[in-house]
This record gives structure tokens, C-alpha cells and sequence, in this order.
């Protein structure tokens, strides 16, 4: 059952965040170059998108390809690219495509949906792990 969960990972929640932690590290530098140009508050706020987007790739593929984290740290990289994702979408939705358009159907299914449940699942799961090690 834990390949299978692994599997799934890989496929569903890595390799579409492999292409969203390249748009994050655009963001990031993005946000790096225009931070006296635009209000800061902009510039922080997609500042720390892009990190804890960072970091929740790292904690996928800790997941999926074995990477070697702490749980606890595992587990708190999980949550901030769950809260990256849901913030970007956010984002996206709100101001409908003033500042960038998401894509729709399928794709977007797989690019946010997707991603977004895998990690809520291994957040509960790494809740419960770290449960039963107390």
C-alpha cells in the first residue's frame, strides 16, 4: 500500500510541482528584481509564495524519491506548499487573470488539484505518524 501511495505521488503531486517550482523560482527572482519597483507588500507576499512553494516541493520529493528529511521538517514543508498552492490558486481565481490566467480543465485539474490532495493526504498522514512516535 505505501508504494502504491508512493506511486501515485510521484505522478500526481511531483511531476506536476516540478513544473510549478520552475514558475516559483521565475516568481521568486521576479519578486527579488521588482521589490523597490512594486509595493513591498506585493513583493513579499509572492516572496514567500515562492519559498514555501519551494519548500513543498523538497518535501515531495523527500516523499516520492527518498530524500532524507525529518519528519517534523517533512511535515512542515508539506503544509507550506499546501498553503503556497492554495494561495496561488487563490490568487488566480480572485482576480481573474489581472495578474496571471490559470489554466482550466484537465490540465489545470492535474496542475493544482492534484498536487494539492496528495499533500493534504500526506500532512494527515505525517500527523498521525508523528502521533503514534509521542
Amino acid at each position: 500500500m505505501r508504494n502504491l501511495l508512493i506511486g501515485l505521488t510521484t505522478v500526481f503531486a511531483w511531476v506536476p510541482s516540478t513544473l510549478l517550482v520552475l514558475l516559483a523560482c521565475f516568481a521568486l527572482i521576479g519578486a527579488l528584481g521588482s521589490i523597490f519597483d512594486l509595493p513591498i507588500t506585493f513583493s513579499l507576499k509572492w516572496i514567500l509564495t515562492s519559498l514555501f512553494g519551494i519548500a513543498g516541493y523538497i518535501a515531495l520529493t523527500s516523499v516520492s524519491w527518498g530524500l532524507k528529511l525529518n519528519l517534523r521538517t517533512r511535515l512542515v514543508f508539506l503544509i507550506l506548499g499546501l498553503i503556497s498552492l492554495v494561495f496561488t490558486y487563490w490568487s488566480g481565481v480572485k482576480f481573474d487573470g489581472e495578474i496571471f490566467t490559470l489554466v482550466s480543465g484537465w490540465f489545470g485539474i492535474y496542475l493544482f488539484l492534484c498536487p494539492a490532495l496528495f499533500l493534504f493526504i500526506h500532512i494527515v498522514l505525517h500527523l498521525l505518524w508523528l502521533r503514534k512516535a509521542i
